[in-house]
């Protein structure tokens, strides 16, 4: 158990937050510019949607008002929902729109190549 939990530190280092946290207005020009794509399918789309709006509703699994746990639920449903829909999105796509978000060619969303 601790060689695990070792592992997965030393794979995911505390500047990943950061560099992930700079890349936020990144990902909102690429998720909106997918949802604006008519290639992407209906059914992405539709997923990435509603985990969005299960995100903002205060309708959920675990109640808002529970520290810590609360959020965890509606976090947890978004970066599922994002990664499902970036995933059911055809990878030429993508590509295409990081390619027109970042010139450099350094930004790569969720590993994606």
């Amino acid at each position: 158990m601790k060689n695990s939990i070792a592992k997965a530190a030393a794979q995911h280092r505390p500047w990943d937050i950061l560099r992930f946290v700079a890349h936020v207005p990144s990902f909102a020009r690429l998720f909106f510019g997918l949802l604006a794509d008519p290639r992407v399918g209906l059914w992405a789309k539709t997923l990435f949607v509603g985990a969005v709006v299960y995100a903002v509703t205060p309708l959920d699994f675990l109640p808002d008002y529970l520290p810590f746990l609360g959020g965890m639920d509606d976090l947890g449903i978004l970066a599922m929902g994002c990664r499902w829909f970036l995933s059911l999105c055809p990878a030429e796509v993508v590509d295409e729109h990081v390619a027109r978000i970042d010139q450099s060619g350094q930004w790569n969303p969720f590993g994606r190549s």
